[in-house]
């Protein structure tokens, strides 16, 4: 762990970004955006599994509303929302 602090200290991490080297943003930078990567490819997959069902509910719902308007408007629920159904 102190290993790891001398690095911190040497790097002068514990400052604002704005104190950063160039190098250290660019490592930064490709670090995070491989984390974001990893995490991404592993989790939204069980996302969009989990968000199917509603995803093919909001895609008929549009597609009966692309094709009957009014109808669509006059179920009560649907009539709240304002992007859908504009008065």
């Amino acid at each position: 762990m102190e290993y790891l602090k001398e690095l911190a200290s040497r790097a002068d991490l514990g400052t604002t970004w704005d104190s950063w080297g160039t190098q250290y943003r660019v490592l930064a930078v490709i670090v995070a955006l491989l984390a974001a990567y990893l995490a991404l490819r592993s989790v939204l997959p069980a996302v969009l599994r989990m968000l199917r069902p509603g995803l093919f509910i909001v895609i008929v719902l549009l597609g009966v509303w692309a094709l009957f308007p009014a109808e669509t408007c006059s179920i009560e629920v649907l009539s709240r929302l304002p992007l859908l159904c504009r008065r």
